[in-house]
């Protein structure tokens, strides 16, 4: 068969145009990344006696503020903002008739002022009552989740960006490493959140509400996550085996891959006279081991992990003799039979 992979360094590279558009993408997927930090980032952590109920935040970019009033004060201020409105919308409405009912050119320009005036407030008044409403205000979890992603996906693009100009700059950059440089930071964002999550189960906060996560801790470790994903993901291997690693405390468990038995000798059995049956394989001396020969117990003569004597006797007339090997509980390990003759 022929190998059609393609060996010369010098044809695997990207061309001019190929490096400037990944650079270009770069300093694009990197200045998103910024942006959307900075456009997320909330004014203030609301008090940690408030809990996630008081971790409420305006839905604005670049204007992330802190809602410190109660839902309840809240629906009274939009009721009280309603109220306002409608009695400014009829007064402006009662303005328009007597705009139409003066011949005073002055009254009207009066009057046409202050209806300008009237309507420019109930816009205002508008504007606050969307801005207070539910449907536009995000959660403090929301925010941290979008930042860490986006921490994340920064700090990968910082690597891949010193990755790419560096072996740009020494003419070795190979097109096959594109799709790479195209997922990586993607996953460094997932990797980003999976470290958050772990955290906030029990590191870096002191407390279990939103508001008790250090803002500029998390987003450090996010960032660094990103930027070396490789020893992120490691840590996390660790944490997972001490996790998850149980401690086997039993008693005469099997050790390796069990007891198994290799061979055993004098096979066939002598019919007349005492023999001394050699058995070897591993594990054999496991605690709680039972041994039977024709379901009669037997106790070697000499006992060690990879080899077993035990003194034999067979019945009159009896052509073989069957070895069984039990655990403490009676479960069959392994049985042998062998020809007496």
């Amino acid at each position: 068969m022929t190998d059609t992979t393609n060996n010369n360094p010098a044809e695997n590279q990207i061309n001019f145009w190929g490096k400037l558009t990944a650079g270009l993408l770069l300093i694009f997927l990197t200045s998103s990344a910024i942006y959307f930090v900075i456009a997320y980032w909330p004014n203030k952590m609301p008090p940690i006696e408030k809990g996630d109920d008081g971790a409420w935040f305006t839905n604005q970019r670049f204007k992330v503020t802190l809602i410190e009033k109660t839902d309840c004060a809240l629906k009274n201020e939009t009721d009280s903002l309603q109220k306002i409105s409608d009695s400014t919308k009829k007064i402006i409405a009662g303005l328009k008739d007597s705009i139409k009912a003066s011949s005073d050119s002055v009254r009207t320009d009066s009057l046409q002022k202050l209806r300008t005036k009237l309507e420019n407030e109930v816009g205002k008044r508008a504007k606050q009552m969307d801005s207070i409403a539910p449907e536009k205000r995000i959660h403090l979890n929301t925010i941290l989740l979008l930042m860490v992603a986006m921490m994340g996906f920064l700090g990968n693009m910082v690597h891949i960006a010193t990755s790419f100009t560096t072996f740009v700059g020494m003419g070795t950059f190979q097109r096959n490493w594109v799709l790479w440089y195209f997922v990586k930071p993607f996953t460094a964002a997932g990797l980003a959140i999976i470290v958050y999550f772990i955290i906030r189960a029990g590191f870096l906060s002191y407390g279990s509400g939103a508001s008790s996560v250090s803002l500029y801790g998390i987003l450090a470790l996010s960032a660094l996550a990103g930027l070396f994903t490789d020893s992120a993901t490691l840590k996390l291997k660790e944490v997972f085996e001490v996790i998850f690693k149980p401690k086997d405390e039993r008693t005469g468990k099997l050790q390796g891959d069990g007891l198994t038995i290799s061979a055993i000798s004098p096979d066939p059995i002598p019919a007349a006279g005492d023999s001394m049956l050699t058995v070897t394989g591993k594990n054999l001396n496991m605690a709680g081991l039972k041994i039977t020969i024709d379901g009669i117990a037997v106790t070697p003569v000499t006992n060690t992990a990879e080899k077993l004597e035990i003194k034999y006797t067979p019945a009159a007339g009896a052509t073989k003799a069957v070895l069984v090997f039990a655990d403490k509980s009676g479960n069959v390990l392994s049985s042998k039979e062998i020809a007496v003759k």
